[in-house]
């Protein structure tokens, strides 16, 4: 009996330590990643940073659905980028040349429990099929804070003064933007 007792804790000992070896995450698969975790995929990492859920809790009759969205930094070598995905109206966000996908965000809201530390989202990551970068207001209400906005290779980042928004504009038209007081500091 002592031998058969020992025996199942090496086995199950051994069958727990395959079971918590990570899986290799693939492009174009949807993959869950938790709260404060952080996972790398092709030459991104990505981590789950932060949640802000609005949804109507399950047992909770509501006027409306409500939304959840989900702060992620992505490191892809040479810097930091924060995008948020909302379960709403931004899913998708670009980074370089990946395209970034929120697809599902759970535990579902219940009135009755707290469930802060239970969050995992399911996320795809895919090349961006065009390779092309998108325009900066479009990154911008994509996720991507204005400052962190990638232009293509022949462009430069500005900020205008008005309204914080972001711009890609040659290096010899920033120079003018800035005496005519258009643009914000220099990036």
């Amino acid at each position: 009996m002592k031998y058969l007792i020992i025996f199942l804790i090496l086995i199950g000992t051994v069958g727990l330590s395959f079971a918590l070896e990570p899986k290799e995450i693939k492009l174009d698969e949807s993959f869950m990643i938790k709260l404060h975790q952080t996972l790398s995929i092709d030459n991104l990492d990505v981590t789950f940073w932060e949640i802000d859920d609005s949804r109507c809790p399950s047992d909770v009759t509501c006027i409306w659905e409500g939304r959840a969205s989900v702060t992620l930094h992505i490191y892809n070598q040479t810097q930091y980028k924060t995008i948020i995905l909302t379960t709403v109206e931004n899913t998708t966000s670009y980074v370089d040349s990946y395209e970034i996908n929120l697809i599902d965000i759970l535990p579902y809201p219940i009135s009755t429990k707290n469930i802060s530390d239970e969050y995992v989202a399911t996320i795809s990551i895919s090349k961006n099929k065009n390779d092309t970068v998108l325009p900066p207001l479009k990154q911008s209400k994509s996720g991507v804070k204005p400052d962190l906005v990638d232009c293509k290779s022949s462009l430069v980042l500005i900020i205008k003064n008005s309204d914080g928004s972001p711009a890609c504009v040659k290096l010899e038209t920033k120079a003018r933007l800035f005496e005519r007081g258009w643009a914000k500091n220099a990036i």
